[in-house]
């Protein structure tokens, strides 16, 4: 059997909306892995800070991070179901957890701010590198409390 017109017109508007999909999962890939790794950088500084004012703080590169013995984990989440897509970036140290939000309108959410990806990648403003150091105090703070165990 031969393949009507209209037949293929469905078909041909399913590969345009999966397409479209395919095209947006890869932009939301690339903008959260950027975000995440210009956010390990930051946290990074704020742990070499603590570092040097004598708190049990491993960090010899921004993919071995540690405070306290606990492992901070900054990773990237893609949500993509068809034909959705969402991204963000987990930081993670025991029980302490913080998302960054990726915006459709290349903005991004930062504990309660917004900020466009071109100022994040121009210079770190000031909303973000606050919540950044927030992370890192609330995650040595819950490690400290804690002994690290999730509760």
């Amino acid at each position: 059997m031969a393949l009507t017109e209209s037949m293929k017109l469905i078909l041909a508007g399913t590969i345009k909306e999966w397409t479209k999909f395919s095209v947006e999962k890869e932009k939301y890939t690339q903008a959260a892995n950027e975000v995440a790794e210009i956010t390990k950088k930051v946290v990074h500084d704020c742990l070499l800070f603590l570092k040097t004012n004598n708190i049990d703080i491993q960090c010899e590169s921004v993919d071995t991070m540690k405070i306290l013995g606990a492992s901070v984990h900054i990773d990237t989440v893609v949500d993509a179901i068809f034909p959705n897509v969402k991204a963000s970036v987990v930081l993670k140290c025991s029980g302490s957890t913080r998302a960054i939000l990726i915006n459709p309108n290349k903005t991004i959410s930062v504990g309660g701010t917004v900020v466009t990806f071109d100022e994040l990648k121009k210079a770190i403003p000031a909303a973000f590198a606050t919540n950044a150091a927030d992370f890192v105090r609330d995650s040595f703070l819950y490690v400290a409390r804690t002994g690290g165990k999730e509760e």
